[in-house]
């Protein structure tokens, strides 16, 4: 895979709280074809015929290359815009601000292994879900118990990630929170922090990225103090609450996708195991 690139316009997007101006269309085979028919009709999206999608690299769930959406999440959402003849126009931003920007009504949808939780079910819909994603933990010692984190020093996580509050109380001042993988891994890397919690997919990718001698990663061992563990989290297409034309096609079209076994393999491109692609009955954390 060639390295990952961030754009200019998405590094001044970097640490801010809302969506920048800057953005790029990328469009799927059928969205220029005369005689497309889209699965569900009436959607309503901010553009017509176009699907407007807030987001932050986040690999190997959401990155961009060469202008197109890449990674499992990517490219599920570009086979449903394909499904439904829109194209895709990607608007970059701070983690912080995705959730936001789509219960704001500044993009019609988000991706990034947002887990369906309670608190986002309150103020975004949440899609059917796409893939699990276990929480995961590294770092040089092979801890893998919720004991074994709060015996470590300073410890990494994203500001979005869910269960930032539990890891708060479990940590306290040792929690350090970041906008970016990278700039935790960086952190790891320098010694500044002693582990990193993240979603397993998103450890993989970071470390592989971002080596550091020693270090291990170990999904988190179920523990009601991080209740992510207990549940495991389903990440999902979150749309506005009372856009549910958009929604309700998101839904039949992740269900499509994952019957013709189509998430699956995309899944298994980036290295996950095919079972991932099968989250069960939709859960919140």
């Amino acid at each position: 895979m060639k390295a990952l690139k961030r754009t200019a316009c998405a590094i001044l997007a970097a640490g801010m709280i809302a969506l920048t101006g800057c953005s790029s269309t990328t469009s799927g085979h059928q969205t220029n074809a005369t005689n497309c028919k889209p699965a569900h009709d009436g959607i309503q999206t901010i553009t017509p015929g176009v699907l407007t999608v807030a987001h932050y690299e986040y690999p190997p769930f959401a990155y961009v290359e060469d202008g197109k959406l890449k990674g499992l999440e990517g490219e599920v959402l570009q086979k449903i815009a394909d499904m439904e003849c829109l194209k895709i126009n990607v608007v970059p931003g701070d983690s912080a601000a995705m959730i936001t920007s789509v219960q704001t009504g500044r993009a019609d949808t988000t991706l990034g292994s947002w887990y369906r939780t309670k608190a986002r079910s309150e103020v975004v819909r949440l899609s059917e879900p796409v893939v699990t994603s276990p929480l995961a933990l590294v770092s040089k010692t092979g801890a893998t118990t919720v004991d074994d984190l709060t015996k470590l020093g300073s410890v990494g996580a994203g500001q979005a990630l869910v269960g930032v509050g539990e890891l708060k109380s479990l940590l306290g001042d040792r929690l350090k929170l970041y906008p970016t993988n990278d700039a935790e891994f960086a952190d790891f890397q320098a010694g500044r922090i002693q582990a990193i919690v993240l979603g397993y997919g998103a450890a993989i990718t970071s470390l592989k990225k971002q080596p550091v001698e020693g270090a291990e990663i170990k999904i988190i061992e179920a523990d009601s103090r991080l209740s992510s563990t207990v549940n495991v989290g389903q990440t999902n297409f979150p749309t506005k609450l009372n856009n549910n034309g958009l929604g309700q096609a998101i839904d039949e079209d992740i269900k499509t996708l994952r019957n013709d076994g189509a998430i699956a393999d995309i899944a298994k491109k980036y290295g996950f195991q095919a079972e991932i692609a099968d989250p069960g009955t939709p859960n919140l954390l």
